[in-house]
């Protein structure tokens, strides 16, 4: 089969390797289609600090082709998605519920979506192994890790304080949480840097947009509070950049709530106004990860309607994938999927 390999930065290429075998627990899937992701991108540019180089790609759908001993809850020729990561049940946050800090959440990670065949360990098979109704197909199912990420965060929003939502960044995950805002009716403007993307989220549905002008995102936060009538009640950082963290309260409304999504670079130090966040009694959420609860959750979001293939650049074959990681690396395109047939 093929199967790409990341070596070391920038050095990928599509390997031929042996179809893999279940061991008992494991599935093993026949790929279908393989998401591109800005978690692949940083690995690509400049390495991962939980992931290691090697078998690369996460995001994904295909048909179960070989099941191990003792799995039972799935069978051969099912179509299915999957994440990459599954809680180990037994850490002092698992114990507390909180399965998406789990303490050993890396060490039983399933890489390799980029491949012909992906085999799939016994801890993820076992709850994130999702079988995937005639009515998506796999190029939808396979948003379903991304987008439970998106919802793990909208859950720890909740209780709304508003329906006046600011997106700050137009990639991927910005536009996933735009479907997701506007699902739940909210008011929605979105600020960024670019303006064709920025056009592109008024044909998702954004009412607003704010163009970020010579990087100047404090004029930028201006704008978009005079737009919003003195600030928005959520306030969704899906940039990653230090700067416009620390810029988020200049964005929101008195007692809004601010969704940090997007991390920075480990050891990144971040400061904000004791004045904003003390009497606009705003909060700050950080937010990781997903759970199995948001796994079903972005299934049947997708069931109901919300469409995630605009997000897509292109289609291409996962023989290309070389080139599709130049192309992204040079800023050309968002998001790929790679086709194995």
């Amino acid at each position: 089969m093929r199967q790409a390999y990341l070596s070391a930065v920038r050095q990928l290429e599509l390997r031929d390797s042996p179809i893999p075998d279940p061991e008992p627990g494991e599935v093993v899937a026949r790929v279908r289609v393989a998401l591109t992701c800005g978690t692949d991108l940083k690995t690509y540019r400049r390495g991962h600090a939980r992931l290691p180089f090697g078998l690369f790609g996460h995001e994904g759908a295909g048909d179960i082709v070989a099941v191990g001993e003792g799995v039972n809850h799935l069978q051969v020729g099912q179509a299915v998605t999957w994440t990459p990561t599954a809680p180990c049940k037994n850490c002092e946050m698992c114990r507390r519920e909180r399965p998406n800090l789990c303490r050993n959440l890396m060490d039983a990670v399933v890489l390799g979506s980029f491949a012909d065949y992906l085999k799939i360990n016994a801890r993820v098979s076992a709850v994130h192994v999702l079988p995937i109704p005639p009515e998506l197909s796999y190029l939808d199912a396979a948003f379903i890790e991304p987008l439970s990420c998106v919802l793990h965060g909208w859950r720890l929003l909740e209780p709304l304080p508003g329906p006046r939502v600011v997106i700050l960044g137009t990639g991927t995950m910005a536009m996933l949480h735009l479907l997701e805002a506007l699902h739940r009716g909210s008011h929605c403007l979105v600020v960024g840097r670019r303006a064709e993307s920025l056009e592109r989220t008024l044909t998702l549905g954004a009412q607003e947009t704010v163009l970020v002008s010579e990087d100047d995102w404090v004029s930028a936060a201006s704008k978009a509070r005079a737009i919003t009538s003195g600030g928005a009640d959520i306030v969704i950082e899906a940039t990653g950049a230090k700067p416009i963290w620390e810029l988020c309260p200049k964005f929101a409304a008195p007692g809004g709530k601010i969704l940090l999504y997007s991390g920075l670079a480990k050891g990144e130090q971040v400061r904000f106004s004791a004045e904003e966040i003390h009497y606009d009694e705003l909060t700050l959420i950080g937010t990781f990860h997903y759970t199995t609860t948001d796994v079903y959750a972005a299934r049947e979001r997708l069931l109901q309607g919300l469409n995630p293939r605009p997000l897509i650049t292109a289609e291409r074959s996962l023989d290309e994938i070389t080139q599709v990681f130049e192309d992204l690396d040079e800023g050309r395109g968002s998001k790929y999927a790679l086709l194995t047939e």
